[in-house]
């Protein structure tokens, strides 16, 4: 029995490596360790204590009709869309960088509505798909004001949706997935407060790591 056991939690683990895993018959999208598994486009808005993050997904690995139009494809369009809310906590300098962390949450929509930019409450006008806590790191060149950024995010909660027809799930619970964007600060005073894009790697369990 112990060795049955044994095997089937292997196979599960490998179904989830894969990204095939079911979940109360909605396909899991299992966000593999290694793999880019999310794109982004967004824009950011940022007080000297807090920062809001929002855009859309231009790419989910296992999803092919991610928007409800071939042309154009943007946030008019996009399906899935996200908002993260952080708090700054710490700022600090070394020559012309600026570093910044920051903890917050992450959620991502299945959003149907049109979203639009310069309206940033439209990124979360969808359903909740998926919920992560998130810790960032962003590094400010302030002689070009780009930047980058690296976050951990854990997934705290899953929601199924339906996509043309079929039942999924983005992740499951526990599951860790490390975000890198890069992007341009705007004019001090100006909103947008910067602009960004970037992709999100899954990241391997420990057992994972093992096999």
């Amino acid at each position: 029995m112990r060795k049955l056991f044994g095997v089937l939690a292997l196979a599960v683990m490998a179904l989830l490596g894969s990204g095939l895993a079911k979940s109360h018959g909605a396909s899991v999208i299992g966000m593999p360790g290694g793999r880019n598994v999310l794109e982004f486009v967004g824009q950011v808005n940022n007080t000297p204590t807090t920062s809001q993050q929002f855009g859309y997904l231009s790419n989910i690995e296992g999803l092919s009709s991610i928007f409800s139009s071939s042309t154009p494809q943007n946030e008019s369009t996009a399906l899935f869309t996200f908002v993260t809310n952080a708090t700054t906590d710490r700022v600090i300098s070394d020559g012309p960088l600026r570093i910044i962390n920051r903890t917050g949450t992450t959620t991502i929509y299945f959003n149907s509505t049109a979203s639009n930019f310069s309206n940033p409450a439209s990124f979360s006008q969808g359903t909740p798909i998926q919920v992560s806590t998130y810790r960032q790191q962003v590094i400010v060149n302030t002689t070009t004001n780009a930047f980058v950024t690296v976050h951990m995010n854990t997934i705290t909660q899953t929601d199924q949706f339906t996509l043309n027809g079929q039942l999924y799930q983005l992740g499951f619970r526990g599951k860790s997935f490390r975000t890198a964007y890069s992007g341009q600060s705007n004019a001090p005073g100006l909103a947008p407060s910067g602009w960004f894009a970037g992709y999100a790697v899954g990241v391997a369990s420990p057992d994972q790591e093992q096999e």
